[in-house]
């Protein structure tokens, strides 16, 4: 089976990796390459370096509808879609013989859209998990072929279940494309009244207001654990917390809730260093 990925960030690199492994590709699609940090050199998407090191054709449109021509020419069965970060117009879909797949990073129909891990966390699920669907001309709206789910511990952030889904994936696209090929799948359409969006979070989502609950900051912190950080401000000055405890820690600055305290555990200033009690 020929198969064209698409998909940019670190999330997907094991996940293509183990498809390059046991599947015929053909090229690769991502992102165009980005500035690192504050300066002005342009760092390679994560999915282009893996495509590199296999020496794979790599697109990097602004808009894949801008290299159409070119996948036109490309002979592949299933085009597979693991964070991209662009929408994927009907008529590329339609160049895979076979079908688009997309693997998506929750429990579909919860959280259609660009960030389902961190609303997972954001409103304190006890499961997420790894859907792969059909890819149709509306976001990650289509029948579902295969879908596993994984706990979701207190300890968990915004990072570790990152990789957890990620290795989730890793471990099980192999076995759901061959049977995807094998044709050993039953499609199960979305119910729509089951569906919850996980539009794309702002810097200003992370505030920390003193009207949330302790539970609602605790997962909150969570959610925005390494980027960009949720934050409160402190005698006038931010105050950016990636973990916070439930119990008191020695030391740690007190965070005061509409219900309670948490202690951060895991925290900086403005203009400080970052503490880790």
């Amino acid at each position: 089976m020929k198969i064209l990925l698409a998909g940019t960030p670190s999330f997907s690199v094991p996940i293509f990796e183990e498809v390059i492994k046991n599947f015929e590709v053909v090229a690769v699609v991502s992102q165009p390459d980005k500035p690192a940090n504050r300066g002005y050199k342009l760092e390679p998407t994560p999915v282009k370096l893996l495509a590199e090191k296999y020496n794979l054709k790599v697109f990097q449109p602004n808009k894949i509808s801008e290299i159409y021509d070119e996948l036109e020419k490309l002979d592949f069965d299933v085009f597979l879609s693991c964070a991209f970060g662009q929408f994927v117009p009907d008529k590329v879909l339609k160049l895979a013989k076979k079908a688009a797949l997309n693997v998506h990073g929750s429990l579909l129909p919860k959280y259609r859209g660009a960030a389902p891990i961190q609303y997972s966390l954001l409103n304190g699920d006890k499961q997420t998990g790894i859907t792969i669907i059909y890819m149709v001309n509306k976001m990650d709206a289509g029948d579902m072929i295969f879908k596993k789910s994984i706990d979701i511990e207190d300890t968990d952030t915004s990072d570790s279940l990152f990789e957890k889904l990620s290795i989730l994936g890793t471990e099980n696209i192999v076995s759901w494309l061959k049977d995807f090929e094998k044709g050993n799948f039953t499609a199960e359409v979305q119910d729509e009244n089951q569906v919850v969006l996980s539009p794309k979070l702002l810097k200003e989502d992370a505030l920390l207001e003193p009207t949330l609950t302790t539970e609602e900051a605790f997962n909150k912190i969570r959610a925005f654990s390494s980027n960009p950080g949720a934050y409160l401000f402190v005698n006038g000055k931010r105050l950016k917390v990636y973990y916070a405890s439930k119990k008191l820690i020695k030391n740690a600055p007190i965070l005061e809730f509409s219900d309670g305290k948490l202690y951060a555990q895991d925290y900086q200033f403005e203009s400080k260093k970052r503490v880790k009690l």
